[in-house]
């Protein structure tokens, strides 16, 4: 009950569109839910990635010398660019299943009663 009235409150236009109820409204609220979520990974993901890039040589240049230091920097930057790797690679595989089926997987539209999308 909670969660539900705290996103109500909430003025984000992606939750805006009243849903009264039907299945293909709850569709496109799920599908909504799904796409909001996974640009809010990639907007962290990419955040992170800065993050421990900024750690990594914080700890590079702290290390004065010592391999095992220098190591352990090393690898929090080769981390963060895998991972930066991989975030590309969803974006890429979205776009790639995208094309393949003709459709743009993050604006689903479901037609409305006069053919509208909802």
């Amino acid at each position: 009950m909670f969660f539900s009235t705290l996103l109500a409150d909430i003025s984000n236009p992606v939750l805006q569109p009243n849903y009264g109820g039907g299945t293909a409204d709850k569709a496109a609220a799920f599908t909504n839910y799904i796409v909001l979520l996974w640009r809010t990974l990639i907007i962290v993901g990419g955040l992170a990635t800065l993050l421990f890039l900024i750690w990594g040589a914080v700890d590079w240049i702290l290390a004065g010398g010592e391999e095992a230091k220098i190591a352990g920097a090393r690898k929090k930057m080769t981390g963060a660019v895998i991972g930066l790797a991989l975030l590309a690679a969803s974006v890429a595989i979205i776009e790639l299943v995208g094309s393949l089926i003709g459709l743009d997987l993050l604006k689903i539209c479901f037609p409305g009663p006069n053919g509208t999308c909802q």
